[in-house]
């Protein structure tokens, strides 16, 4: 698959950001892909239109995973999972998503 990159401007550095990437990949979906200024992964999101659409992820500062799940329209939608910096599982943000919503518990409670 080839992938075409445009390194966005650096001026994201002031907020720990040391920069982004964005690609397209011929019949796949556009992604979005950010670094922490260490040079660790940030985030990493397909989008549609420029607005996040399909699987996102988020990592911590130190690469262990922070968020995952899928968006719809730029809103989180279905099964997300969130951790805590230690790794931890964070049940207060972990759950179901509608329209960018928590309609369900880790558990799967409402």
């Amino acid at each position: 698959m080839k992938w075409n990159t445009i390194l966005l401007a650096a001026g994201l550095v002031g907020l720990g950001v040391l920069g982004a990437t964005q690609g397209l990949r011929a019949g796949g979906p556009e992604t979005q892909t950010t670094y922490w200024a260490s040079g660790t992964l940030r985030s990493e999101f397909e989008l549609r239109d420029g607005v996040p659409h399909g699987h996102g992820a988020r990592w911590h500062r130190d690469g262990t995973p922070e968020a995952r799940g899928t968006y719809v329209d730029g809103r989180m939608e279905g099964r997300w999972e969130f951790w805590l910096p230690g790794g931890a599982l964070d049940p207060e943000r972990t759950g179901t998503y509608r329209a960018g919503v928590r309609i369900a518990d880790a558990d799967g409670s409402g």
